[in-house]
Order: C-alpha cells, then sequence, then structure tokens
C-alpha cells in the first residue's frame, strides 16, 4: 500500500479494468445532482485506480453544513457504517479476550440490570446484538426526527443502555431480524467494561492507529459514550482504508489489524432476508450479490449509511468501492446500488 500516509495509484487498465465504463459513470454522476454523490474510489490490486470527489449541500450529524468542496482529506459522515467499524473493535477484543465469547449473555456485561436479568434475557447473547436478531421490540422505521424512533427515544432516555435491553421481547434470538441501533451501543458498552479503555481510545490504540487513521470525529454523548451506531466521521481516504483493511482479510501493510476469520464471518451472512439467500446481515455488515456481465451472480459485502454512505466488496475482483454522499433520510431509491448494477460491476469485470 505504500507508506501509512500514501496510496499506491495506478490506470484502470493496468488491472484489467473498463476506464471507458468508469468514465462514463463519472459522467452520469456528474449530470445526476439528484444523486448527492460527494466522493466515489475504487481499489483494485492494493492500488488506488479510481477517485472522484464533487461539491455539495452537507450536514454535520443533522447539522447543516452547507456547500462543501470535497476531497481526500475532508471529513465526512459515515452514518450507520460506523456499526461496522464497531464490529471490526468486537473482533479485536474477542480475539484478545477481552470479550469472553460470542454466547456470552447481553445482559452478563451489565449487573446494576440485576432486575433484568431473567432466563427469557439471559437467552439474547453476543452474536444476536451484531447480526441483529435479538428479538427485541425496536422501531427505526419511523423517521429519526420522530420521538417514536427508538434509537432517538434511546438517545434521549436518561438510561439509554437499560432502555436497549429492557426492550419487550417480541421473537426467539436468532428467529428474525429487526435493525436496531440501540444494540451496537450496547456493544459499544460492553468493549468498553472488556476493555476497560473508552471506545473510541480503544479503536485509535487497535484500528484507527494501525490504519495510520489520525484525523477523525467521533460524535454525539450517549451514558458517556459517542453514538457507536453513527457518529463516526472519516475522510473519503481514511474510510477506503477500512474498506481495504476488510477487502484483504484484515491485513494492512502486511499486518493483520482485525482477525482474518472475524472479517470473513462479519461479512457472511449470518442472516438471510429471503429463502433463496440473496441477501441478508452478518456482524454489522450487509450481505448482497452482484450479477456479472456474463451473467455470474458474485457476493459483494456491503456497510451501509443513511445518505448513501457504503462500501462495496468486490472480492473475486479484488477490488473495493468506497462512497460518500449527502442523500439523507431519503430511501425512495439507491442511487449507489445502480451505480454499482450499472457501472461498477461492469467496469470491473469487463
Amino acid at each position: 500500500m505504500g507508506n501509512a500516509g500514501e496510496w499506491q495509484k495506478a490506470s484502470p487498465e493496468a488491472v484489467g479494468v473498463d476506464s471507458a465504463r468508469l468514465e462514463r459513470m463519472t459522467e452520469v454522476i456528474r449530470q445526476t445532482p439528484d444523486w448527492r454523490i460527494h466522493a466515489l474510489l475504487i481499489e483494485k490490486d492494493h492500488r488506488l485506480i479510481y477517485e472522484t470527489y464533487l461539491s455539495g449541500v452537507d450536514e454535520k450529524w443533522g447539522d447543516p453544513l452547507g456547500m462543501v468542496d470535497f476531497g481526500p482529506d475532508v471529513r465526512h459522515d459515515l452514518r450507520s457504517i460506523t456499526k461496522s467499524v464497531v464490529s471490526a473493535l468486537v473482533g479485536v477484543a474477542l480475539n484478545s479476550g477481552a470479550i469472553p465469547s460470542l454466547d456470552m449473555p447481553l445482559i452478563d456485561a451489565f449487573p446494576e440490570y440485576a432486575d433484568l436479568r431473567t432466563d427469557e434475557r439471559l437467552r439474547i447473547r453476543l452474536r444476536h446484538a451484531l447480526s441483529m436478531t435479538a428479538g427485541l421490540d425496536w422501531n427505526e422505521e419511523v423517521p429519526y426526527s420522530d420521538p417514536a424512533n427508538d434509537e432517538i427515544a434511546m438517545t434521549f432516555s436518561p438510561e439509554p443502555l437499560r432502555y436497549v435491553l429492557s426492550r419487550p421481547i417480541v421473537a426467539d434470538p436468532g428467529v428474525g431480524f429487526r435493525y436496531n441501533g440501540g444494540l451496537t451501543q450496547v456493544l459499544a458498552a460492553i468493549l468498553q467494561r472488556g476493555t476497560g479503555i473508552a471506545l473510541s481510545d480503544y479503536a485509535e490504540k487497535v484500528l484507527f492507529g494501525p490504519l495510520g487513521i489520525s484525523e477523525y470525529e467521533w460524535l454525539g454523548d450517549i451514558d458517556g459514550m459517542p453514538a457507536a451506531a453513527s457518529g463516526l466521521r472519516l475522510s473519503a481516504h481514511d474510510l477506503a482504508r477500512f474498506a481495504s483493511l476488510y477487502l484483504h482479510g484484515g491485513e494492512w501493510e502486511g499486518k493483520t489489524v482485525v482477525p482474518a476469520d472475524w472479517v470473513a464471518a462479519s461479512t457472511q451472512r449470518q442472516f438471510a432476508f429471503d429463502e433463496a439467500g440473496t441477501s441478508g446481515y452478518g456482524y454489522q455488515w450487509w450481505y448482497g450479490q452482484a450479477e456479472t456481465p456474463s451473467g455470474e451472480t458474485v457476493v459483494v459485502p456491503r456497510a451501509i449509511g443513511n445518505g448513501e454512505q457504503r462500501i462495496f466488496l468486490l472480492p473475486t475482483r479484488n477490488a473495493a468501492v468506497t462512497i460518500l454522499a449527502g442523500r439523507y433520510n431519503d430511501f425512495s431509491f439507491s442511487p449507489t446500488e445502480q451505480i454499482l448494477r450499472e457501472h461498477l460491476v461492469p467496469a470491473l469485470y469487463a
């Protein structure tokens, strides 16, 4: 990858990628301002082969920033890609023994909530929090401006962790998927208690430092912790480092940062959304597929954040795509999925 602060670069043709298709993609992105794409980077074979940056109206965790000229080192909200970063920290902590097991009951980490220690809640394990299959009642389907949204209610609760852990149980653990940012905050608390280190300090020690990430923001204050589900801000180049880490089995510049088996487990389908298993959820990562021009179906793990923040991993082409955008709270359709399907996959699998 070169020096810690640098990317090796190459032309698309040098690594067998169709540059004409990438040029067409750039043209479409620039001609479609409603997509609000701010940055798009492609790594292939350990080299950065494409990057483009635009100007656009942005915000910082909901606060307007006005027009921003984006570039490789301009920080940007990651929103729920923050969850995938927390998952990486859990994997490191599990490997070191700071967290004992994926089968650890969540409530074991919170002796102060002895009244919640029921047989039913003891069945909710760490793996269920990671895969969002805890079976707890939770609603993030309504807008985040709506106080009925459980993540907002948790954020403003005087006891945020109790709020999450005490939600009514509506399904057996492992049986159904329910998107739940509160569980990510619980994971952050388990990390802090297990490691004895503040969440952001632990991230610096075991993840950001080894990746050469020195400039970041982690916003929020939830029970003395930053917002584990959505509060992280990184530059495009730094998020691409995280994408590269997962593309290459947890290695960065020849050193293991996140265990390879954790990277594999996180990006695999732990819960299927359909009978065919074409989409699903891993450990704070999304599982999906794509079809190549030749008709082959390939697995494309995704890290996803509100506003069309994306990491797409294309391991069969040794490629990773990083996208930052400003389409916050607009879920009418996904421009990044269209870009993947109509431009990136055809270019990479030409």
